[in-house]
């Protein structure tokens, strides 16, 4: 959603849009601040009918690692594959069938990943258009270059004025718009913005000025600005943005200017909390902090907005640019990233202590931080000597790699820092544990035993022994080695009871073991696990766990042949996995109402075959159906032969394709009731 108006660029936007058609790849090229996201947005708002497979906007401008491109643009579309596979065979595979639009902004610093990347998709999605925005060119096969120009007059002078907005006088009432009011000084405004070159960015900036500027003045003003950057009287080529940094930058008072400067180590977004802690030092006291950064925000260098877990704060790229350049000048560049890295890692640390009875409000905080997050990490993996603190990093974050659907990322980032460090140490021992469990969550087996045994043999202190049985425990499960995975998991529960890990140790295993007895057709002693599971949770507040031990419960129940249980059960694993995006949880939750909703007395077969068409289409999208797991395919065999049983096969066929075509939302709240 656009913040402010869109001025201007009526015929230009027209043009796109009729390109768009044409051209399977669009780049819109042009320099900082001169409009192309704003018309990549708008040119993808009006071309929208033309792409009923989708349109998605990716933002790339705060990704630095050109490993992440592929999975980023995969979330952005809506795949959620975890696995060890690809992520470029997978959006092929999910976008092959759909006529759709991707618009991928601000991608001049990854643009060798980036035109990589769509030049495998477009040759294999037929149906993909792509809109890119860049200062240079993608340099695919087939791309027409689009150069940005700066605005027209008539449009400049008319974003000027938008952006003016009514102007008032000291006591707060409507200024002069006469003849020689500053609203209505047409001329005026004009000279302004050749000066600024028709520049929307250096318009925007303007805007604010008028404020407390004449038109006449700020126009001396930036005459001031030209010829302290070019030692003439006339600008350089696309000097009035410089400009009008530069004159914005001088009208900050000195704790503004500092902030600004030391504001450009986050990724993209913050919030007060982590500005307080990273800025202030020196001539910024904790306390000006607040005070200097109102004035940022009062003179549209940094943006507020107001989201669902709180404000956040952020800088155009651009503006983030600018100071960037000044803390380097200020000698504190290395100094601020410190201060960065060290803010997300105590971060971690904390959500780590106070996961227990916060964790909405602790996902939902990891999440808006993900982009500084990748920025700590990959800072630390490109510096040897924060090696160390890379590992911590990495091994503190194991909720988010594992308890949000993070999986590919976080083996990333783990195997990067493991590579960088290898001398033993503790920080090196969790990380070792923390890469097996998402290997074994990717299914990839063998190469987390490899790891389990690289962590036993270096684990000197024993510290790691219950997460070493649990993974193995979990690998033997999915094996299906029913009695050694057990085994496994019955000792490495009394290892974590013993030493008090409860979240990422013995609640696991209790569902984990729960899972296995059940899977042997031990049902009483799963039954006792889970009830055990469950306490656990309640005096924990633990909700991510929670889901999984319903579920367990709901499969229980199915063994049973209750039904009304599996919808309980099934349910409330539902409604906890959606509180974590879990896409694992929230589809196999799914295809367990959709068989309960056929075998229930009365039960509807024609919605339990949308329910599981729509299950298929999320399958699709994680690249693992079932994971290759007997467990959850078992629950799908039987759903679906439950469901043909009583609809006959064409009449199956007909409601899953009608459920392969809803969103995720209806899903859940159709498989709710």
């Amino acid at each position: 959603m656009e913040e402010t108006t869109f001025v201007g660029r009526v015929a230009e936007s027209a043009g796109l849009v009729r390109l768009l058609r044409e051209s399977r790849l669009v780049t819109l090229v042009g320099l900082g601040g001169v409009g192309k996201t704003r018309l990549a947005r708008r040119v993808a708002q009006e071309a929208a009918r033309d792409f009923p497979g989708g349109l998605w906007l990716v933002e790339l401008g705060c990704l630095t690692d050109p490993h992440l491109v592929p999975g980023t643009v995969a979330e952005a579309v809506g795949v959620v594959d975890q696995s060890a596979r690809a992520p470029e065979e997978v959006l092929v595979r999910w976008l092959t069938p759909r006529t759709s639009l991707l618009v991928l902004d601000t991608c001049e610093h990854l643009v060798d990943a980036v035109a990589s990347l769509v030049d495998t998709l477009l040759r294999g999605a037929p149906g993909l258009r792509v809109l890119a925005t860049s200062r240079q060119p993608l340099g695919v096969c087939g791309e027409h270059i689009h150069p940005v120009p700066p605005l027209p007059i008539e449009d400049a002078v008319a974003l000027l004025r938008d952006r003016v907005g009514p102007l008032t006088d000291a006591g707060g009432t409507a200024a002069d718009t006469g003849a020689g009011g500053a609203a209505a000084d047409t001329e005026g405004m004009a000279e302004l913005c050749e000066r600024l070159e028709r520049i929307p960015l250096a318009i925007e900036m303007a805007a604010v000025q008028l404020r407390t500027w004449s038109v006449g003045q700020l126009t001396r003003q930036l005459d001031d600005r030209y010829r302290l950057l070019t030692g003439v009287g006339g600008p350089v080529r696309h000097g009035s943005l410089r400009a009008a940094m530069g004159w914005s930058h001088e009208l900050c008072t000195p704790a503004e200017r500092l902030l600004w400067a030391r504001l450009s180590v986050f990724a993209s977004g913050f919030d007060l909390e982590a500005a307080e802690q990273v800025c202030a030092g020196g001539p910024l006291g904790a306390g000006t902090v607040l005070e200097a950064l109102t004035g940022l925000v009062d003179k549209s260098l940094v943006q507020r907005e107001e989201l669902a877990t709180g404000v956040r704060l952020r800088m155009l790229d651009t503006v983030r640019e600018f100071g960037a350049e000044w803390l380097r000048r200020l000698g504190e560049a290395d100094r601020g990233r410190a201060r960065h890295r060290d803010h997300y890692l105590r971060l971690a640390k904390r959500c780590a202590v106070e996961w227990p009875g916060r964790q909405v409000e602790w996902y939902a905080r990891m999440r808006a931080e993900r982009s500084n997050f990748r920025k700590a990490l990959e800072l630390c993996l490109a510096d040897p000597e924060w090696s160390r603190v890379g590992l911590d990093l990495a091994g503190s974050l194991w909720f988010l790699w594992i308890c949000c659907g993070m999986q590919r990322e976080g083996r990333h980032y783990l195997e990067g820092a493991l590579a960088l460090h290898a001398g033993p140490c503790p920080e090196r021992t969790r990380a070792l544990w923390v890469c097996a469990w998402v290997a074994a969550i990717q299914d990839e087996t063998d190469a987390a035993l490899e790891l389990l045994a690289r962590c036993r043999a270096e684990d000197a202190e024993g510290s790691a022994g219950g997460h070493i049985l649990q993974i193995e425990g979990l690998v033997a499960l999915m094996r299906r080695d029913l009695g050694r995975a057990v085994e496994l998991l019955r000792e490495a529960a009394a290892r974590h009871a013993a030493g008090g890990d409860v979240l990422s140790g013995l609640l696991p295993c209790h569902m984990l073991l729960a899972l296995g007895l059940l899977a042997a057709r031990r049902t009483e002693e799963s039954v006792r696990t889970l009830t055990e599971a469950r306490a656990l949770c309640d005096a924990h507040g633990e909700q991510w766990s929670r889901a999984q031990v319903e579920y367990v419960f709901a499969l229980t129940e199915q063994a049973m042949g209750r039904t009304a249980g599996v919808f309980d059960h099934a349910g409330a694993a539902l409604r906890g996995a959606r509180l974590f995006d879990d896409p694992l949880m929230t589809v196999v939750s799914i295809e367990l109402i959709a068989w309960a909703t056929a075998a229930a007395p009365g039960g509807s077969a024609a919605k339990a075959a949308r329910l599981l068409g729509a299950a298929q289409t999320m399958w699709d999208r994680t690249g693992l159906p079932q994971l290759g797991s007997p467990i959850f395919t078992r629950v799908r065999e039987r759903a679906v032969t439950q469901t043909v049983k009583i609809l006959g096969g064409a009449g199956f066929d007909t409601h899953f394709t009608e459920g392969q075509a809803c969103d995720l939302d209806f899903t859940v709240k159709y498989a709710l009731g």
